[in-house]
């Protein structure tokens, strides 16, 4: 089964990415050669079509003039991230609880590839995948950090916990102060979904449940706003 990636880095990151590309399509609109001449240099196939045929293609995205056909996303398992994370002092990885907004799913990944994230930890239910409106968003970044699918977070969070993990969730009730954590060492990212937040369960897995202070008179960030605002956080914290 294929995915159609489309968007001009979108589809260039899929190039210099790990996934299979079976055709690249690029619209006779497109006067920029670099694409042709990648391709002929990878010997990935390529063809010349229309806009047109990339609106019906993509049901009227905005696809840059450039698509491709790729091999189905490819899941990681948790046992190959903790084993590629194990020597290192520091980590980050990111566990997503029930994000169903592919605009949000699509800028963390774009985010954490951003702030040199070890992987993010999806749920097999209440959780959008990663589709071409994801890859689009998150201009291809998927190709470049682990995402792991699990059944369980719970049982997750205390399998990352044995491998010394501390666990902190983002939650706009939280007790501490985003700023006030010591995020040196290894860090488990949760964020919540759109309406619900993290769940009650999650929460009480938790080490920290950390707000973000807000004075302002709209009283709450979107998920992948958020997400960003700890990762620069800990990404300085572990820097120094």
């Amino acid at each position: 089964m294929s995915d159609l990636i489309y968007g001009r880095n979108s589809v260039l990151n899929c190039i210099n990415g790990t996934r299979k590309i079976e055709k690249v399509l690029i619209s006779k609109s497109v006067s920029d050669s670099k694409f042709i001449t990648l391709c002929s240099k990878k010997g990935i196939y390529y063809k010349i079509t229309t806009n047109e045929e990339l609106n019906r293609l993509t049901n009227n995205s905005n696809h840059q003039g450039i698509a491709c056909f790729v091999n189905s996303f490819s899941y990681k398992e948790l046992p190959y991230l903790l084993n590629k994370v194990k020597d290192k002092t520091n980590s980050i990885i990111v566990m997503l609880d029930g994000i169903e907004d592919p605009v949000n799913f699509g800028s963390i990944i774009r985010t954490a590839s951003c702030f040199n994230v070890d992987g993010i930890i999806i749920g097999k239910n209440r959780q959008v995948q990663v589709t071409p409106t994801v890859s689009k968003v998150a201009t291809g970044a998927e190709e470049f950090i682990d995402i792991i699918k699990v059944t369980n977070l719970n049982r997750t969070i205390d399998e990352l916990k044995k491998n010394n993990y501390w666990i902190v969730s983002s939650d706009g009730y939280g007790d501490k102060i985003y700023t006030d954590v010591d995020y040196k060492g290894k860090i488990c990212l949760i964020v919540g979904s759109e309406g619900r937040g993290i769940s009650k369960l999650v929460l009480q897995h938790s080490d920290f449940v950390c707000k973000i202070p807000i004075s302002g008179p709209i009283t709450s960030l979107n998920a992948s706003i958020s997400c960003a605002i700890f990762l620069a956080q800990i990404s300085n914290s572990q820097s120094k």
